[in-house]
């Protein structure tokens, strides 16, 4: 994994997903658009060794809490870290090579990580948002629409970014 080329591409999605232009492609009315961040997440967890992976985990929770708009550290963090710690326990179970389980699997996350971030939202503020249910389910949607989509364009920096194709089993070195 190059570290620097992988700063970049999460600054690029970052200023993706925090500035206007996703604004352009949300649905009217209630603002869902896919979560480019989670997606990122879903993308990097499946393709690195898991101590990497969980260290990216949290990271890009981070990256979400900070750029969100409200000003509350933690919750993203949280959520991020202990089911993308999950999903790298889960990867040998869940294969997210054709775009339909990508798109599968990025809806349970969505719905897990942003369902948990709302929960601790709501224990930290001690009220809701209205429509809570409304846009989490169509961020989830949305999500696992726009994956696939995303999924493919990460792919191509596969190599620019140092990542390699795991095997599904075994040691990722056969040593003799």
């Amino acid at each position: 994994m190059r570290w620097i080329r992988f700063i970049v591409v999460v600054f690029l999605i970052t200023v993706l997903d925090a500035g206007n232009l996703l604004n352009l492609i949300a649905t009217p009315g209630l603002h869902i658009r896919p979560d480019l961040l989670l997606i990122a997440m879903v993308f990097f967890v499946s393709h690195l060794d898991i101590t990497h992976a969980m260290t990216v985990s949290f990271f890009l929770g981070f990256v979400a809490d900070v750029s969100g708009e409200l000003s509350i550290l933690g919750p993203y963090t949280l959520s991020f870290g202990i089911f993308g710690s999950l999903l790298c326990q889960l990867r040998k179970v869940v294969l997210v090579r054709r775009m339909l389980y990508q798109a599968l699997t990025i809806f349970v996350m969505a719905l897990l990580i942003r369902g948990l971030a709302q929960l601790l939202l709501m224990v930290k503020a001690q009220q809701a948002g209205a429509n809570v249910y409304v846009i989490l389910w169509g961020t989830a949607a949305y999500s696992a629409v726009f994956g696939p989509f995303a999924w493919m364009i990460l792919s191509g920096l596969t190599d620019w970014l140092g990542l390699r194709e795991r095997p599904r089993y075994g040691p990722t070195r056969i040593r003799h």
